[in-house]
Formats: C-alpha cells, sequence, structure tokens
C-alpha cells in the first residue's frame, strides 16, 4: 500500500512538472481569440474617424504636443508573465537577421542597433497593415500561422505585442539612478494624408513621447530640413536624423529614436585619456574609466575571446567581448546568432577584476527599408504595401529611421577608496583587464535576456 501511494505521489510530481514544462508556441499567447475577432468585427462595419495632422511648420510647445504614454509597474497575469518570457526570443531573432546584413555595408564603423526598437518599429506598421502585408509581417516578427487563412484568428493581435514590448522596456530601462532612458518616436505624413484616429491611439502606447506632423514630400530638401530641426527639438541631443534626400513619392515617413545613458557604479575617469588602439598601428587618446570589484568573465582560449560582464542597473547588464590571441571582430561576428550570445554567457567565472574601459558615447542611425534591401526583403514595406489601416489613402513609406545614442559613464567615486574584496579573495591577486582596442557589446535585460543594444565599438567616441 505504502508503494502504492508513493508511486502515486512521483506520478502527480512528474506531472505536474511536465505540466509547467508545456511549450505554448508564441502566436497562441498573442493572437485574437474568439470574442476579440468579434469586437474587431464590430469596428470594421463602422465609419472610422480620421483627422489631419498639424503642418510641421506649426510651432506649438513638445510639451503641449507629446501623446506619449507610460505603462505604470503592476503585477502581470500568468498569461502576461508567459508574453514576457517568449517575447524576447522573437524580439532577438529578427534583431540578429537584420543585424547581420546591416554590419555588412558597414564594416570600418563603430554600429549599434536596438533589437527592441527595430521589432517595436515592425510592430507599428503591423498594427496598420492589412492582407498580403500583414501576413508578410507576421511572419517575418515570428508569428507564423501554420494555416495561410487571413481570417482574424489566424492573425496576432498587434496591442498585445506593443504591451508585452512596453513591460520588456520598463524592466529593461531599470528606473534607478544607474540608467536614464527616453524612447520618442514620430511619424510623418504628407500634408493632404488623413489618418485613422484608432491607429493612433493605438501606437500611442509604444513611446515614452509620440508626435505626429504633416509635411511637404514634394520638396524634398526643404522636407529634410524641417523634419531633422524638428526633431532636434524634441530629443535629447542633437543630431543629424535623416542625411539623404526623400523621394517626392513618398507620403509616410517613421522615425524611432532611443536615447540611453548608463552609470558604472563604483567607477571612476581615469586622470590622463588612455591609448585606444582603433587598429593595429593607429591609436587615439580616449577618456578610460576604472572600476573594480568581482566580476563575471571568461577567457576563452578555444573561442579566442574576452568576456567580462557587467551590471549597469537593476536588472540591466551590459557583456564585452574582446578578439584576442589574433582573432578579429569580423570573424566574431560572422557567427553571430542568439545561440552564440548562449554561449558567451556559459561557464563565466567569478574573479576581483580591476576593469578599465572606454568611456562611450555612440550615435547610430539606420534605416530599416535599407535592412529589409540588403535581406532581399524590400517588398515588406514598399510600394506595394497594404497600410490601409493607418489611413484610407494609398501610401508609400519612406525612411523609417531607427536611431540610437548610447553613453555610458563613470559615478565618480573616489578613486583612493580601498576596495572591497571579499574574504575569501584576499589572497587572490586582482585581476588586470584593459578594453583598449575594437570590442563588441551587448546590453541585456537579466531574467528575460531581451537585447537592448548590441554594437560594434571601432571608436568610443562616434557621434554622427
Amino acid at each position: 500500500m505504502n508503494i502504492q501511494r508513493i508511486w502515486l505521489c512521483l506520478t502527480v510530481c512528474i506531472g505536474y512538472s511536465l505540466s509547467n514544462r508545456v511549450y505554448i508556441h508564441p502566436f497562441n499567447l498573442f493572437a485574437y481569440n474568439k470574442s476579440e475577432c468579434e469586437k474587431v468585427e464590430k469596428q470594421n462595419h463602422t465609419i472610422e474617424a480620421l483627422f489631419t495632422p498639424v503642418s510641421i511648420e506649426v510651432n506649438i510647445s513638445p510639451e503641449e504636443e507629446t501623446l506619449g504614454s507610460t505603462v505604470q509597474s503592476k503585477l502581470l497575469g500568468i498569461v502576461e508573465r508567459q508574453r514576457v518570457s517568449i517575447l524576447p526570443s522573437l524580439v532577438n531573432d529578427a534583431g540578429f537577421r537584420s543585424f547581420n546584413g546591416w554590419r555588412k555595408t558597414h564594416k570600418d564603423d563603430s554600429i549599434l542597433m536596438s533589437f527592441t526598437n527595430l521589432f517595436g518599429s515592425l510592430v507599428s506598421f503591423y498594427l496598420g497593415a492589412s492582407t498580403h502585408t500583414s501576413a508578410d509581417l507576421q511572419a517575418f516578427l515570428g508569428f507564423a500561422h501554420q494555416s495561410g487563412d487571413q481570417d482574424c484568428v489566424s492573425k496576432v493581435d498587434a496591442l498585445k505585442v506593443i504591451s508585452t514590448l512596453k513591460h520588456i522596456d520598463n524592466r529593461l530601462f531599470s528606473k534607478d539612478n544607474s540608467v536614464e532612458s527616453l524612447k520618442m518616436t514620430c511619424l510623418f505624413v504628407s500634408k493632404d494624408v488623413s489618418l485613422s484616429e484608432t491607429f493612433i491611439q493605438n501606437l500611442i502606447p509604444s513611446a515614452d513621447k509620440f508626435y505626429v506632423r504633416g509635411v511637404d514630400f514634394t520638396n524634398s530638401a526643404k522636407a529634410v530640413e524641417l523634419i531633422n530641426e524638428y526633431l532636434n527639438t524634441r530629443s535629447t541631443k542633437k543630431s543629424t536624423y535623416i542625411s539623404t534626400p526623400v523621394d517626392d513619392s513618398v507620403n509616410i515617413l517613421f522615425t524611432s529614436y532611443i536615447h540611453f545613458k548608463g552609470t558604472l557604479k563604483n567607477s571612476y575617469l581615469i586622470p590622463e585619456p588612455q591609448d585606444f588602439w582603433i587598429e593595429p598601428g593607429k591609436k587615439i587618446a580616449t577618456p578610460m574609466i576604472s572600476l573594480s570589484g568581482m566580476f563575471n568573465y571568461k577567457h576563452d582560449i578555444n573561442m579566442s575571446q574576452l568576456i567580462v560582464k557587467v551590471p549597469l542597473g537593476e536588472n540591466d547588464f551590459m557583456l564585452l567581448i574582446q578578439p584576442i590571441n589574433g582573432n578579429t571582430l569580423e570573424n566574431m561576428e560572422s557567427s553571430l546568432s542568439w545561440d552564440t550570445f548562449l554561449k558567451w554567457l556559459e561557464n563565466l567565472s567569478s574573479r576581483y577584476i580591476n576593469l578599465s574601459l572606454p568611456k562611450m558615447e555612440i550615435e547610430s542611425s539606420y534605416d530599416i527599408q535599407e535592412i529589409l534591401s540588403d535581406m532581399e526583403l524590400p517588398y515588406l514595406l514598399g510600394k506595394k504595401a497594404d497600410l490601409s489601416k493607418i489611413s484610407n489613402a494609398e501610401l508609400t513609406v519612406g525612411k523609417v529611421i531607427n536611431k540610437v545614442h548610447f553613453e555610458l559613464k563613470e559615478s565618480g567615486e573616489d578613486a583612493n577608496k580601498a576596495p572591497d574584496i571579499p574574504l575569501n579573495k584576499k589572497d587572490q591577486e586582482p585581476l588586470e583587464i584593459k578594453f583598449q582596442k575594437p570590442f563588441l557589446f551587448v546590453v541585456f535585460e537579466g531574467k528575460t535576456k531581451a537585447l537592448l543594444f548590441i554594437g560594434r565599438v571601432k571608436s568610443p567616441l562616434n557621434i554622427m
């Protein structure tokens, strides 16, 4: 009898354990259900409210104009937690595919990409897409449905994706003194184009600040000038957002901007600039940050790379990866994937390290339209794209600009402060590690492993 009870207990425990490991396809977590589809169907039979954006030349203060929204931190339900845990894998997959296409055309530059921002920009267009464009974007984002049907229950609800991205951003951008962040989205359309109020209202929660303006694209040079000037009055750093002309056939342009400023705790600026070797035989004087403490690291002889994991905030971490033993950045980048990233995180050792790395300020801008073309996917947002949920006018998408401004600075602690070495480490000499030649870095959220930034640093102070 006791054996039977033990067997029954084991059976229940094993069953419970397996039930917690049941794989849930991402589509099932983000798709419309039948009741939601009925609501959508009713909305489709109502007259769509439209509005015409104010001209970009009308002077309105940013504070009065912004439509931005912040999702307050709250306890998430079971389904929401599942979405937050699963979505990063799709974000990272789409991000790596895009990064691997883009880096090949920028081999000699410092480059930086935000996977979450790129994914969010594409979701924004998915929100306004119909028919073939909706299906194509859904597949690219990783929510492919097995059937080829175009009915409501075979589609992903973009609002669920946008909400989940916002929750991930709230985790990534740790709300403590170590991290400052801002995300701004702007939509520019021709003056004769009216937009769906529903589309705009649904897109507002995707950013801290959200703006919509009308622009005359027939005068390309003037349009670019006005857009750059407009964006500079609303972002935290002045810059050039659009550097090439806009086709005069375009009637919609999208920009998304992220500014991230991280402070390294218990760090100070080395008094004199240090050498940073941008290539063999060529160096520049660079402000360097010094910090000491217990870090996770790996000196991987087989992979010929040095890896150090550095905390940035409550949830955020930065992974520094430098080639060694004759290895190169190009070789490391050629095999970049999510599996590569997981291998970087494997078998890290804890060690007291005196770490020196550049004080970084890197700015990067990329046009998602160009990246899609490099990936042989220009049709996703091309001239035949169906974006009828954005406007009843026939839309031609111009540039889809993602701009990232990343800063890494010191906290300013006293350089003479005695290091806090654990008792069991006092007999161990500190390991000296200096990042003074080109390297890769990744900023990620520690729990979900969602990637916020991935970058190649050829020059630590690279402002375009």
